[in-house]
């Protein structure tokens, strides 16, 4: 394969809007990172969030219906204020790897786009992933090497640059799933500091 720059897409203007939908995997798999630090930390969060989305993410949360975006950008934030320790990156990076073992691991609803030996496979589905669970914004991979690609993003709820993090460790943790070694992720551009979308450049020695 060629090495060569990605060309930045073209998104669509209708779907760069302020807010929008997820589905309850998300969700679920936020509350499960959380619960896995501890009870304490459960009953901070919780006290921490808005009346409406306490009752959003104590209820029935069900796999496959559709939530308020802006529930989960809240709890990802009072999450990170609570857990952080004076380290809110790791937090963030920490959820996405989270997120990617929940969703690809062996009984993950997206296990199906992991195939070892080839990382560019779960890449390649990452708009298909993202389409299947938020009703806003887009996804684009490119290949730019045979050990890299490059996803962008645009279109989605606002976000800020620490929101971006998530995303960082789930393409981390996604790559070593299907047996990529050495692997980088760097967001290279961000919505939130004026890009025209936000561009992640990943890769991995083999």
């Amino acid at each position: 394969m060629v090495d060569r720059p990605a060309t930045p897409p073209t998104f669509a203007a209708s779907a760069v809007r302020a807010a929008g939908r997820v589905k309850g995997t998300l969700l679920i798999a936020r509350m499960r990172f959380l619960r896995d630090r501890g009870e304490e930390r459960v009953a901070r969060v919780l006290a921490g969030l808005e009346a409406g989305d306490r009752a959003v993410v104590t209820g029935m949360l069900l796999p496959s219906s559709w939530y308020p975006a802006e529930v989960l950008l809240r709890l990802e934030t009072t999450i990170a204020a609570v857990v952080a320790d004076g380290n809110r990156r790791q937090v963030f990076l920490e959820m996405g790897r989270f997120s990617a073992d929940t969703a690809l691991g062996p009984t993950g609803v997206q296990r199906a786009y992991l195939r070892q030996g080839d990382p560019h496979f779960v890449l390649r589905h990452v708009p298909r992933m993202y389409s299947s669970q938020h009703s806003d914004g887009q996804r684009v991979y490119q290949a730019t090497s045979s050990h890299g690609a490059v996803i962008q993003a645009a279109g989605g709820p606002d976000t800020d640059a620490e929101d971006c993090l998530t995303l960082v460790g789930w393409l981390e943790r996604a790559v070593v799933l299907s047996g990529g070694t050495g692997v980088r992720v760097e967001e290279t551009s961000c919505c939130a500091r004026g890009a025209a979308c936000c561009e992640f450049r990943c890769e991995w020695s083999r």
